[in-house]
């Protein structure tokens, strides 16, 4: 569940949410307008509806590794076949000074791949993190594709 890191954060969001819907009812409903109220209001329900959004189809997507079928899936609601293991790379993508893991089929990799981790940057703590992601997840999911392990990451095991 590369997301998954990002559940914390939607929780201050949902927090900062809630509060804010306590303002604009209880403390704007009285001193604005009708047509100002139902803007705020108008604008509070965009807000939640994309925090419900990543709730719903961005935080629980999973990427299963089935090795009896020796394939790959991509579960949001409903598991999809994304690839097969002989069909698998994988590479760092960079992206506004952050970087990330993601998985590809050989031949089209940089036209559709699914990102298979969080952002890393460049600070101690995101260091530690990939260090222990490579550890954890990347090395046990790249020995049962098959797919052997670049120097930089043999080094740091």
């Amino acid at each position: 569940m590369p997301h998954y890191n990002f559940l914390r954060t939607l929780g201050w969001w949902l927090g900062a949410g809630i509060v804010a819907f306590m303002v604009i009812i209880y403390y704007f409903m009285d001193k604005m307008s009708g047509d100002n109220f139902k803007i705020a209001l108008g604008l509070w329900v965009i807000y939640m509806s994309y925090f419900l959004f990543d709730l719903v189809f961005r935080i629980p997507v999973k990427y299963i590794f089935d090795k009896s079928e020796k394939c790959i899936y991509r579960k949001k609601i409903i598991a999809s076949k994304i690839m097969n293991f002989d069909e698998m790379v994988y590479f760092l993508n960079d992206e506004s000074g952050g970087y990330y893991y993601s998985i590809g089929k050989k031949r089209n990799q940089f036209v559709k791949n699914y990102r298979i981790s969080h952002y890393f940057s460049g600070s101690k703590a995101s260091i530690r993190k990939e260090e222990e992601y490579i550890r954890e997840i990347l090395c046990p999911v790249l020995i049962a594709v098959g797919i052997p392990l670049n120097p930089s990451e043999q080094q740091t095991q």
